[in-house]
């Protein structure tokens, strides 16, 4: 039996494989690559993730509660303005050359298996949820215009965001996350 090192290694693993993801897909994010990062050896890797299953499922769960405590963090009454700092949170991650972790998962989907799925289709009903609410807000205080259902338009709004980090991935140096839902939400007025 193997000593333990006494480094954290499942949490070297988790943040690891989270950046790995973002910059280059769960296709290419294997646990050979992770080994060779970590330092660490592949069955050091199943020790804490049986699978890759596991680990994309845990990597996404993570991913899921830190994203929603960096929202958390952003909600004020000022509803245009907690609009567009969420899409700084998106302009953020694409300035670090990387992708949200659960689009880039949902890109994968087929490679993905349920614990993962579930998370990714979480992490999109919440951050809905939480844009449907901010629009909602907005409408009432009268800073946001928005023609039809606001549901639908958090669902545009996400779109919005994930789309502008492919382009931004893709090299379009001028597609700012937060710049398009700027004159997403201005063309609701």
């Amino acid at each position: 039996m193997a000593k333990p090192s006494g480094r954290p290694i499942r949490e070297e693993l988790l943040a690891s494989a989270t950046a790995l993801i973002q910059r280059v897909g769960v296709n290419a994010c294997s646990y050979g690559a992770l080994a060779d990062e970590l330092g660490i050896s592949s069955p050091t890797i199943h020790h804490h993730f049986r699978t890759k299953d596991d680990l994309i499922g845990a990597v996404a769960a993570r991913y899921r509660a830190d994203f929603a405590a960096r929202v958390a963090a952003i909600d004020t009454d000022d509803a245009l303005g907690d609009i567009v700092a969420f899409a700084d949170l998106f302009d953020a991650t694409a300035r670090q050359e990387a992708m949200c972790l659960c689009g880039s998962v949902a890109s994968d989907w087929s490679s993905v298996g349920e614990a993962a799925r579930s998370e990714v289709r979480g992490f999109f009903i919440d951050q809905v949820a939480w844009l449907n609410d901010r629009l909602g807000d907005g409408m009432a205080a009268g800073s946001i215009a928005i023609v039809g259902d606001s549901e639908a338009t958090a669902r545009m709004l996400l779109a919005v965001l994930e789309g502008a980090m492919l382009l931004v991935h893709a090299g379009d140096d001028d597609a700012s996350p937060t710049a398009m839902v700027r004159s997403f939400l201005a063309l609701g007025a």
